[in-house]
């Protein structure tokens, strides 16, 4: 394999790490609609009207008002990293490194059918999804688009730093994590079936045999659903309504889009201070806002990018741009709801209690010696 490749490969190896449970056979498309963008001078704010123009287009279906229809299934489980490694040095690769990657990463798969994946150093594997259960085994993941990073500003490709009240509370959810659960706040939100992980707002393309990374688009002239495969969906209102009080913080934000040529462009406000929890382990603050674009690029891609703004997260804004596929073989969503009954959670806290009870007597023993 050439030198040059290598960086980006383990960028890729490191991306695929996530556990994933999509058994559907789907195909990916074809070859990826080329872009051709050089990296942006770093005097220059970040156009994402320039830089969505760059990409082809071909013929995209519209529906009868003649807006962009960018109803369907989608993938946002993608080949490109989310930053740039730092010993890469271009914005984009060639089509022969994209095929090259897009190869290897399929074999990797294959390679994993019959092992388990992700093992704790020291310990036995709790993982019990091996490479046949996940995408990247049935098919190969694409390589959507030539860019080395999905982060498309800063231009350096890599997310700016976090403030120093994030890192704080990245160290906190961290303690919170890994000691024993003295209720269901130590938990995730995902693990207290509050929300799944990875489902937007935003969406982030997530390597081979990442779980949750289907959902589906359902449009009408007047509201957008974006439905993902974890039991909730986002709607995303286009007539015009009011915004909710500034007072009123949701989990999802509030969604409130327009159509700017055939660009869908949806503003967030009203979220509230982790409800990008299962996306960023450090949550993010009240004054997030978030701006979302949709673009249809031609039958089976979907362009999208976001801009996050946080000075309570991050030390500057930032955005992301990359292609989504159509999965046209998949006539409905496969489900992935939250466990019954949530006795995950249960058992996690009663496990907890139990060992407390079992050093309360270890600590009685030892004193009567």
């Amino acid at each position: 394999m050439p030198q040059k490749n290598l960086v980006l490969l383990a960028a890729l190896a490191a991306s695929a790490g996530l556990p994933g449970l999509i058994s559907v056979r789907i195909h990916a498309q074809g070859s990826a609609p080329a872009t051709q963008t050089a990296p942006q001078p770093s005097d220059k704010p970040y156009d994402w009207k320039a830089s969505f123009a760059k990409y082809p287009t071909g013929k995209a279906p519209r529906t009868p008002d003649g807006k962009p229809d960018l109803q369907g299934i989608w993938s946002h489980s993608i080949l490109t990293p989310l930053e740039r490694p730092s010993a890469q040095q271009k914005a984009e690769i060639s089509e022969a490194e994209a095929k090259e990657a897009e190869e290897n990463a399929h074999q990797e798969a294959i390679d994993l059918r019959v092992e388990p994946t992700v093992t704790p150093p020291g310990e036995k594997t709790t993982d019990a999804y091996n490479s046949f259960w996940r995408d990247g085994y049935w098919y190969k993941v694409p390589m959507t688009s030539l860019h080395t990073s999905q982060v498309v500003d800063p231009p350096n490709g890599r997310m700016p730093p976090l403030t120093p009240a994030a890192r704080r509370r990245e160290r906190e959810a961290e303690e919170r994590l890994n000691r024993p659960a003295t209720g269901p706040e130590d938990r995730p939100l995902s693990s207290r079936c509050v929300r799944p992980v990875r489902v937007g707002p935003p969406f982030m393309g997530s390597g081979p045999g990442s779980q949750e990374s289907t959902f589906q688009i359902v449009q009408s002239r007047d509201v957008v659903v974006v439905r993902p495969e974890a039991h909730e969906s986002e709607m995303i209102y286009l007539d015009g309504r009011a915004r909710p009080p500034e007072k009123i913080h949701l989990y999802k934000g509030a969604a409130r889009g327009h159509w700017e040529g055939d660009t869908l462009v949806v503003e967030y406000t009203n979220f509230n201070d982790w409800a990008m929890g299962g996306t960023f382990a450090y949550g993010t603050t009240e004054k997030a806002r978030l701006t979302e674009r949709w673009k249809r690029l031609d039958e089976n891609h979907l362009l999208y990018g976001f801009t996050m703004e946080d000075p309570g997260t991050w030390t500057r804004p930032w955005s992301i741009e990359f292609v989504m596929w159509r999965l046209t073989d998949q006539e409905q969503l496969v489900e992935y709801a939250c466990h019954e009954g949530n006795v995950g959670l249960e058992f996690t806290l009663s496990a907890a209690r139990a060992k407390e009870k079992e050093q309360e007597q270890e600590d009685r023993s030892g004193d009567h010696r």
